[in-house]
C-alpha cells in the first residue's frame, strides 16, 4: 500500500476508532434506554479478544453488544472496530464495522471466516469520522464465527487496492453466548 494512503488511512482509523468506541459507552445505552442514563449501570466483561457490555435496565433483560477494537501491531493505533449485538429492531444477530473514511464505497466491505466464502456488508453511512457497514448474521454465518479462528475483513482503498484485516475469533463463542437474548 502507497504509504501517503498508508499514514492517511490510519489518521482516519485513529479518529474513527476513538469516535466510534463511543458505540458501545454508556452514554450510546442511554440513548437507546433513557430511564437509565447511569454510567455506574454498565457492567464490562473480557472473553479473550472480545469485549462485552451490558446496560442494567432495571429488572429487565440487560442489552448486551461485544466489540473488538483491531489495532496497527507494529504501534496499537486504532484500525478498525467490530460490533455484535441483537437490535430490538432486528431479528437475529447484527455485525457492524466501523472503518476510516477513504475507503471504496461502492463494493461495500466482505468478511470470510477462515479462508470460506465471504459474505457482503454494505455501507450505511459515512460522516466525518468514518464509515460504517453493517448486515444481519444468518445462523450459518454465527457458526462459522463460533468455530473459526480467524475473519478476515477486506475493503478497498480509493484505487481499489484491497486491504485485509484479521479479526481474532478467540473468545468469539463465549462472548457471542454471553450477549445472546
Amino acid at each position: 500500500m502507497p504509504h501517503c494512503l498508508t499514514q492517511n488511512l490510519t489518521q482516519n482509523l485513529c479518529r474513527m476508532g476513538l469516535l466510534s468506541l463511543l458505540a458501545l459507552s454508556p452514554n450510546a445505552f442511554s440513548q437507546q434506554q433513557p430511564e437509565t442514563a447511569s454510567g455506574d449501570d454498565v457492567t464490562t466483561e473480557s472473553f479473550q479478544d472480545w469485549e462485552v457490555r451490558c446496560q442494567s435496565n432495571g429488572g429487565g433483560p440487560s442489552p448486551c453488544a461485544m466489540a473488538q477494537l483491531i489495532t496497527q501491531p507494529d504501534s496499537d493505533q486504532p484500525l478498525m472496530q467490530v460490533i455484535l449485538d441483537y437490535p430490538p429492531e432486528a431479528e437475529g444477530p447484527v455485525m457492524s464495522f466501523f472503518v476510516p473514511l477513504g475507503v471504496r464505497l461502492a463494493p461495500g466491505l466482505q468478511m470470510s471466516v477462515d479462508g470460506a466464502e465471504p459474505i457482503q456488508f454494505p455501507y450505511q453511512v459515512c460522516q466525518e469520522q468514518g464509515c460504517r457497514a453493517d448486515a444481519p448474521i444468518e445462523s450459518s454465518m454465527l457458526q462459522q464465527l463460533r468455530s473459526g479462528t480467524t475473519a478476515t475483513l477486506s475493503m478497498f482503498g480509493p484505487q481499489g487496492d484491497r486491504m485485509d484485516l484479521d479479526i481474532s475469533l478467540t473468545g468469539f463463542t463465549d462472548a457471542s453466548n454471553r450477549i445472546a437474548p
